[in-house]
């Protein structure tokens, strides 16, 4: 069985409102089951970054992904394989039953491909097609991009799994470099639309879509869009060669997890989260109300109803609980370094030397043995640094 978490804080608040992850739990979600707030419906939806992977319960929830179609950018088959922490995923499953949920599809949605063209270490920002993306404490790293922010330079190529606002303010959740020949790619809301010349913008970029495929009917301002791009963009003017598909939520859904960068207006508990529309004025809001505005990073519960999300619960994340995020891996070790006190599982880098373990040592690790791991993101994002390490 093969199991991912998306990226949660709500476990502080429950079981049931753990059971609620579950529904994200399709590619990294924790969708609720029987218990939790969703009422109505069957099946779980959530959008959010992948938070841990593994055979393991969290908060009494177990989600499997061994049969869900995987699909990338452009809708085609994945292998599951290809998952990692922090990449940000759309996932629809079945019911939760007893603390478990089994997911149909889990869609990677990634925010940008393209050449780095600048970084800003001491703003920790960088700019790629145009988009200024935001690093933060919790933007997961490719381990071979050690260091962080700054092992990146001008001409990069890389992959940007990332949270944006309705204003394409872009919160990175993991940097990845970019495969070879992989054609550079733009999610978001386009602007500036002049339907006679062809073109739009989105961030500081132009796109011109003179010659692309797939171009949707009814193209107009504010539609979210999923492009393929001409790798022969020049002062900020890019090609389109293709729009590519962008999934909607499901109409109703017994419970749905959301997590995004709340898009304003807030006015009587509605707002925006990745385009999808939340009705939390019947929510508990954490810490209060006076904190759910625009630009803020929200994890939401509930259930879907007619294509938008009613919110049982509010959590609204500050920096410091962003960086306290915490990631679960189970799985067999693939390798150990022991003079370096690392070790890899689900293609993870690992650093145990702070690890507390359970049910063996350190002297115990091998390639093959199984594991269930907790820990924090280090300081460059590039691995993960146990807490424990538990032996099964």
């Amino acid at each position: 069985m093969t199991t991912i978490w998306l990226r949660s804080h709500l476990g502080r608040l429950g079981r049931h409102a753990l059971g609620l992850l579950l529904c994200l739990l399709a590619a990294a979600s924790l969708v609720a089951c029987g218990g939790g707030v969703g009422t109505g419906g069957t099946g779980s939806y959530g959008a959010a970054p992948i938070d841990g992977f593994g055979s393991i319960l969290v908060g009494g929830i177990e989600f499997d992904t061994a049969r869900a179609a995987v699909l990338d950018d452009d809708g085609l088959p994945r292998d599951g394989g290809e998952l990692r922490l922090g990449m940000t995923v759309e996932v629809e499953g079945g019911a939760v039953v007893d603390g478990a949920a089994t997911a149909s599809t889990v869609r990677i949605a990634r925010a940008v491909v393209g050449p780095v063209a600048a970084t800003d270490v001491g703003a920790r920002t960088l700019l790629v097609l145009g988009q200024t993306v935001q690093v933060n404490g919790s933007t997961v790293f490719d381990p071979s991009l050690r260091g962080g922010l700054a092992a990146l330079r001008a001409g990069d190529l890389v992959a940007v799994s990332a949270l944006a606002d309705a204003g394409g303010h872009l919160l990175a959740t993991r940097i990845d470099p970019a495969v070879a020949g992989e054609p550079w790619r733009l999610r978001g809301k386009l602007g500036a639309l002049d339907a006679a010349a062809r073109r739009f913008r989105i961030g500081a970029a132009t796109l011109d879509y003179a010659g692309a495929a797939q171009v949707p009917a009814g193209l107009a301002e504010g539609r979210l869009v999923n492009l393929r791009l001409s790798a022969d963009g020049a002062a900020g003017a890019f090609a389109v060669a293709a729009f590519g598909p962008v999934s909607q939520p499901p109409d109703v859904a017994a419970d749905a997890q959301l997590e995004g960068l709340v898009s304003g207006p807030v006015s009587g508990g509605r707002f925006k989260i990745g385009g999808i529309e939340v009705d939390a004025s019947e929510a508990s809001i954490e810490p209060s109300a006076a904190a759910l505005v625009a630009g803020a990073q929200a994890q939401i519960a509930g259930r879907m109803q007619d294509g938008a999300l009613l919110a049982a619960r509010v959590t609204l994340l500050t920096p410091q609980q962003t960086e306290r995020r915490i990631y679960r891996l189970a799985g067999a070790v693939e390798s150990v370094d022991a003079a370096a006190a690392s070790l890899v599982v689900r293609s993870t880098d690992v650093d145990f030397s702070g690890a507390r373990f359970v049910n063996g040592s350190a002297a115990a690790l091998a390639a093959g043995v199984t594991l269930r791991v907790q820990g924090t993101l280090a300081a460059d994002g590039t691995r993960i640094e146990a807490t424990q390490i538990e032996f099964r």
